[in-house]
Formats: structure tokens, C-alpha cells, sequence
């Protein structure tokens, strides 16, 4: 549930801004690749579930109408492929490689960006909105990178909860037998 708000008020106010002080730039910033891949991460598969609710969070704040909402959603469902990789590579695997770890975020961007231009296509946009979704989303392509780079290797963060909690409990566990 944190990182749902966590989200949703970010989102909100990265949107916003963008809106108030970048308003005639080509390019848009999200954080929701980013803190997806790291609920991806974290849970597995609701992480799907956490990019709609960064679709939602980027069509309120924007005043998106049905039909976006419709893309944005839907086009971010696509980041299903982490889960995918995670199950093919494995969390851990991934999380301990910075290569694995670079093209995690990656894939969390360019899925929904993906996914957001196929949808809009099914519209009947063309699917000439998949370079657009791309193009205009690069910096948030990039940002995801960095995050997911950075979050690695913060304790617990880009982990398993599973597994970070039977770490936790295993290492205090033997604190307490040496004591």
C-alpha cells in the first residue's frame, strides 16, 4: 500500500509540473518504469497491478479522457514481461548483475511505452505511437535505469520480500546466538 501512494502522489506531482513549467517540451517524466520494476521485484507478479495504478495516476493528473486512460492502463499492463524475466533469469540473478539489473529497468520503460503504443494502435492511431511513446518518454526510460541501478544496491530494496525477510530474520538470528 506504500508504494501504491507512493506512487500515485509522485506521479501526480511529477505530471503536474511537467504541465506547469515544461508545458511546450516534446518529452515527458514518469517515475512509474522505475517503481515498478522495483515492486516487480519486491512481489512478483503484483507489480501488474502496480503499473495500472501508475496509468491512473498519469491520466488524473494530466485529465486524461477515457480513451487514455484505456492506453495508458492497458499499454502498462505490458510490463508483465519482468514478471517473465524474472522467472526465465530469476530475482536473484537479476538483482546481483548490474547488467541484469540496467536491462530490468529498461524493459520496465520500453514494455509500457511498448504496450502504450500498441493499445493506442488498436485505437486506430497507428502504430507509428509506438516510436512516438518512446521518443517522448526517454528521460523517464533513462530515470528508470538509474533508479533501478541505485535501488540494487540498497538493503532490501530491489529484493525478493520473501527472501529479504528470511535473510533478516537468519541474520538476526545468529546475532543473537554470538551474544
Amino acid at each position: 500500500m506504500f508504494w501504491s501512494i507512493l506512487l500515485f502522489v509522485f506521479e501526480f506531482i511529477v505530471v503536474k509540473a511537467g504541465f506547469v513549467w515544461f508545458s511546450n517540451q516534446l518529452w515527458t517524466l514518469s517515475i512509474v518504469p522505475a517503481l515498478t520494476a522495483i515492486v516487480y521485484m519486491r512481489w512478483g507478479i503484483y507489480g501488474v497491478f502496480y503499473s495500472v495504478i501508475g496509468g491512473i495516476a498519469i491520466c488524473f493528473a494530466s485529465g486524461a479522457n477515457n480513451q487514455q486512460y484505456l492506453i495508458y492502463c492497458l499499454g502498462n499492463m505490458f510490463s508483465v514481461v519482468l514478471f517473465l524475466m524474472e522467472k526465465l533469469i530469476g530475482k536473484e540473478k537479476i538483482r546481483e548483475s548490474v547488467l541484469a539489473s540496467i536491462v530490468f529497468g529498461l524493459v520496465s520503460a520500453l514494455s509500457m511505452q511498448i504496450g502504450r503504443g500498441v493499445v493506442s494502435a488498436l485505437f486506430g492511431n497507428g502504430f507509428d505511437m509506438i516510436v512516438s511513446f518512446i521518443a517522448t518518454d526517454i528521460i523517464s526510460t533513462l530515470f528508470a535505469v538509474i533508479i533501478v541501478w541505485i535501488a540494487r544496491k540498497l538493503d532490501g530494496v530491489f529484493e525478493d520480500q520473501i527472501s529479504y525477510l528470511v535473510r533478516v530474520n537468519n541474520e538476526e538470528k545468529d546475532k543473537g546466538g554470538r551474544e
